[in-house]
């Protein structure tokens, strides 16, 4: 049985993910901040909003859904699973490739087909099991790496980690390069921010939110929510509280400490919010948001595919030109345009193009269900 609330809240798992990355896929967010382009009091408002509300939240909302998704697959795969869902993790990593060096640097795919390779030993664990190791990884390195960071703050003070030129070099490339020199850039970017230690880091940020949406999957809180009503509505609240109160931080003290706690104790806590949240919104908000959702594939990738070719060389050629307000103002009308095309897709289609593709390379047939 496939619930809709969850392709609801891939849906707006997909439109945070959005709101953050069309800031990367119009200006050169890698090497300089965001605020750097801001003109005004609106690009300002924006920036923080985004900061708060997204930055650092949707792709552990989008770690905890694939955990989810992985159990799910577990219970229903029989005997012939984990041959199957290996073939799952090639078929997502070679998609990751594509993305990462022929679309977008900034690819997830790739990350998320290793670090599934982890949930192997898992597959048999208890619920209790499978929560206490995602709140233990998670915990002792967000908290363990903030202290870490604030100790190398307290000896060497903020670090200011702007690279101007190579945010020039990065203009200059995706606005008017050649495709060559596009791809260049690409491979750059990606291997800017890809290295063995920080796969290490990836794996140990990952990891605990693909094992506590299996706990969730395992716990069946969105099979019953009238059973797990408390339990669910504890969780909300507690991730709400801690949520808010480290992505306000910055705002009240702004450091590299502050910033990285946001980010690594803020974020997650807001995405495990978002979740437990979908539990109680209103059956038109999923029904809304469930198609975009259920084509969350397909909308990723095409996300990708829109955005550069609006802003590098081989499009309009607007990278480096916009200011936050307009590459906001895109990303909404490119959401607002998945939303039509999915609610108009699945009227005729059971499921997304791109999702096809994936489940035929998985199961070795034409598997639509």
């Amino acid at each position: 049985m496939r619930i809709s609330t969850i392709d609801a809240v891939r849906g707006l798992a997909l439109f945070g993910i959005l709101l953050v990355n069309v800031l990367d896929f119009s200006l050169p967010m890698l090497y300089v901040d965001a605020s750097v382009f801001a003109k005004d009091g609106v690009d300002r408002f924006l920036l923080a909003f985004v900061d708060i509300f997204a930055q650092a939240s949707f792709y552990p909302l989008f770690s905890l859904l694939f955990g989810w998704g992985a159990w799910v697959m577990f219970e229903k795969g029989g005997e012939r699973f984990r041959a199957t869902f290996l073939r799952r993790l090639l078929a997502l990593l070679l998609f990751g490739m594509i993305h990462a060096f022929f679309i977008w640097h900034g690819d997830i795919l790739i990350g998320y087909a290793i670090v599934g390779l982890f949930l192997f030993p898992f597959f048999q664990a208890s619920a209790n099991t499978l929560r206490n190791w995602a709140l233990s990884l998670w915990s002792s390195w967000a908290f363990g790496s903030t202290i870490l960071m604030w100790l190398m703050w307290k000896v060497s003070g903020d670090v200011d980690f702007s690279e101007p030129e190579l945010a020039r070099q990065a203009i200059a490339n995706y606005q008017q390069g050649t495709w060559e020199q596009i791809f260049m850039q690409r491979a750059y970017d990606w291997l800017y921010v890809n290295s063995l230690t920080q796969a290490f880091i990836f794996v140990l940020t990952i990891l605990p939110f693909f094992l506590f949406g299996a706990y969730i999957a395992k716990e069946k809180w969105f099979h019953d929510v009238n059973q797990h009503r408390s339990t669910i509505q504890k969780w909300c609240i507690g991730a709400l509280i801690v949520g808010i109160i480290f992505k306000l931080l910055p705002y009240i003290e702004k450091n590299i400490v502050t910033t990285y706690a946001q980010d690594m104790i803020g974020g997650p806590a807001l995405a495990l919010f978002y979740l437990t949240a979908f539990l109680f919104v209103s059956a038109k908000v999923i029904r809304f948001l469930a198609p975009v959702g259920k084509m969350a594939f397909t909308n990723y990738l095409m996300q990708s595919i829109i955005c550069t070719t609006i802003f590098y060389s081989y499009g309009f050629g607007l990278y480096g030109k916009v200011t936050p307000k307009q590459a906001l103002a895109v990303a909404l009308g490119v959401y607002a345009m998945q939303i039509c095309w999915s609610h108009w897709w699945l009227k005729r289609h059971r499921i997304g193009p791109l999702e096809r593709v994936w489940r035929w390379m998985t199961y070795g047939k034409k598997k639509t269900t």
